[in-house]
């Protein structure tokens, strides 16, 4: 499928955008709406920056009318299948053929079998590769252990096989060189952009009491060290309302029943929130906890504060690396010191404020124009480099 590149400074490049269309939301959406976005910006923008890039976005379903509308100009759309193993075996492959890419860019971990143009990949962690300490009791399923071991065997073969691996933040990184194991001069970090949500319209009053968090299936989470935190805060005579969103009806039943154990009555639920619903809540919370046992980068805490929502986060890696001193920290081992996080943002107003400041200010640090430009840069100098 190599190709031979006359009379154009731009870059042909497939992009795997399945994450764009599917209906999951989490960290590959984030990652792949902001790299499209910030091609949108530097194209828009007119960039003089080289090189320039056509993005070939390969999908799984149709996207909506708003992202369409939100595209670069000049990209190509291909639909293939909500079916991962057809589509990986059979219909990406085929595209491939037919679009004609000078470069391939895997975003989910992988580059799916069947690509034999030069290549990238974005790994965006380590924790696929091997089991931590918080999945170690974890029971799966045949399906889900099928699925893992699908993801953790293409993670290594396209590891070997990118001629550059991008991830996320300097820790995933180190994460990525021990464990898969690669060479630490073949590993590029680009860091994630923050979400830009809409602003909600018109913007409501910040409550004083109220902590927002993210619910999610996976252990690494670890929501129970804020369960826990919000009953020490009700004991000690700071009560807290907990918010929590929930992507989906049958996560939100699982949380309930989870609140229902650590006998939170002060709560409430947000199910399945679109953009807008999601930043008003950003909008309106005193802050976001976010207890997780480690990150790749960290999307939420950044969604937070773009919204001048404080945040009290855990001190395992990537956070503090991507938060920097905008947030309040944490041992995410120690219920008692998330309470003593969360504690000063609800009982000092000039506190609340003076962390909304900063974390509107560094999460403009990370924004899809700069993680656009310098993924472009990568795949020409991979290119160039042969």
């Amino acid at each position: 499928m190599n190709r031979t590149r006359t009379g154009s400074s731009s870059l042909r490049v497939a992009i795997d955008a399945r994450p764009l269309s599917h209906p999951q939301a989490g960290g590959y959406r984030s990652y792949v709406r902001g790299l499209v976005r910030g091609l949108a910006e530097r194209a828009a923008a007119g960039s003089d920056a080289t090189p320039g890039v056509i993005p070939l976005l390969l999908v799984d379903r149709p996207i909506t009318p708003e992202w369409r509308a939100s595209l670069p100009p000049d990209a190509t759309v291909r639909v293939l299948s909500p079916d991962r193993l057809r589509a990986d075996f059979v219909l990406l492959p085929r595209a491939l053929r037919d679009l004609g890419a000078d470069l391939v860019h895997g975003t989910q971990n992988y580059l799916p079998p069947g690509v034999d143009a030069p290549s990238t990949v974005t790994i965006h962690d380590a924790f696929g590769i091997r089991r931590w300490p918080w999945d170690t009791h974890v029971a799966r399923t045949p399906r889900e252990r099928f699925i893992h071991a699908y993801w953790k065997s293409m993670t290594r073969l396209s590891a070997r096989r990118a001629r550059k691996v991008v991830t996320i933040s300097q820790a995933s990184a180190d994460d990525l060189a021990a464990y898969l194991p690669l060479p630490r001069e073949r590993i590029t970090v680009v860091y994630n952009c923050s979400s830009a949500l809409p602003p909600p319209d018109p913007p409501p009053a910040r409550s004083h009491d109220t902590v927002l968090a993210i619910a999610s299936p996976d252990p690494r989470k670890n929501l129970t060290a804020l369960y826990r935190a919000v009953s020490i805060l009700a004991t000690t005579g700071c009560p807290v309302t907990l918010a929590v969103v929930c992507a989906s009806e049958s996560l939100a039943a699982r949380t309930e029943a989870e609140l229902r154990t650590h006998g939170i009555g002060r709560c409430r639920l947000v199910v399945a929130p679109d953009d807008r619903a999601l930043a008003c809540e950003y909008a309106s919370a005193a802050c976001l906890a976010f207890p997780s046992w480690r990150e790749g980068f960290g999307a939420p805490p950044l969604e937070a504060m773009s919204s001048g929502c404080p945040v009290a986060a855990s001190d395992a890696p990537a956070l503090p690396e991507v938060l920097g001193d905008a947030a309040l920290y944490f041992s995410p081992y120690h219920p008692d010191a998330c309470a003593d996080a969360i504690r000063p943002i609800i009982t000092v107003p000039g506190l609340r404020d003076a962390l909304g400041a900063a974390g509107r200010a560094q999460a403009a640090r990370y924004s899809p124009r700069r993680m656009a430009e310098e993924t472009a840069r990568l795949w020409g100098e991979t290119l160039a480099a042969g």
